[in-house]
C-alpha cells in the first residue's frame, strides 16, 4: 500500500475544491509566454510588441546572450519554471505580471466576470498569482548594475509602456 505523499495530495485537493487556489504558491507557477496572453489581450499585446521591451534580447551582443546577468533582464523568467517549448525572449507580459500558468485560465481571466465585478475578478486573479507591477518591478533591471544605466524615472517610463485603459 502506497501512502507517502497522500497527506500533501489531500491538502492540495481540498484547497483546490474549497477555492483556496491562492494557497498554492507562486513558486509553483510556470511561465507560459506572451502568445498565451495575446489570445485574449490583443490590444495590449500590440502595444507591447511595438515597445523596446519586446526586442530586449536583440540588443545583446552574441556573447552576452549566454550570460545569466544579461539574460535575467533581457528575457522573461530566466532560470525559472516554464511550460515546455515556451519562447521567453524579450521582456514579456509575465516579466511584470508574474508567471501565468495559474491565472491564465478562463476560470480566472473571464471577461464576463471582470465586466460583472471587476474588483472581485481582479482579486481572484491576484490570488492566482497575477502581479501588479510597481517601481520595484522595473528597478530590478533598470538600475546601476546595468552597464547602460542612465538613470530611471518610473513615472515617465510607465507612460512609455502604457498598454492599459
Amino acid at each position: 500500500m502506497r501512502t507517502h505523499g497522500t497527506g500533501l495530495h489531500l491538502a492540495i485537493a481540498a484547497a483546490t475544491c474549497l477555492g483556496f487556489a491562492g494557497l498554492l504558491t507562486a513558486a509553483e507557477a510556470q511561465y507560459v509566454g506572451q502568445s498565451k496572453c495575446k489570445a485574449c489581450h490583443l490590444n495590449e499585446h500590440k502595444a507591447w510588441a511595438a515597445n523596446a521591451h519586446a526586442r530586449a534580447i536583440e540588443v545583446l551582443k552574441p556573447e552576452e546572450r549566454t550570460r545569466a546577468e544579461c539574460l535575467g533582464c533581457h528575457t522573461t523568467g530566466y532560470g525559472k519554471p516554464a511550460a515546455a517549448g515556451t519562447d521567453l525572449n524579450g521582456v514579456q507580459c509575465e516579466a511584470c505580471h508574474g508567471p501565468g500558468s495559474l491565472y491564465k485560465s478562463m476560470d480566472v481571466m473571464s471577461k464576463s466576470k471582470y465586466q460583472a465585478d471587476r474588483a472581485s475578478a481582479h482579486a481572484t486573479a491576484v490570488r492566482a498569482g497575477l502581479l501588479g507591477p510597481d517601481e520595484k518591478t522595473c528597478t530590478s533591471c533598470h538600475n546601476q548594475k546595468s552597464p547602460n544605466f542612465k538613470g530611471f524615472d518610473f513615472a515617465s517610463a510607465k507612460e512609455k509602456i502604457k498598454h492599459w485603459k
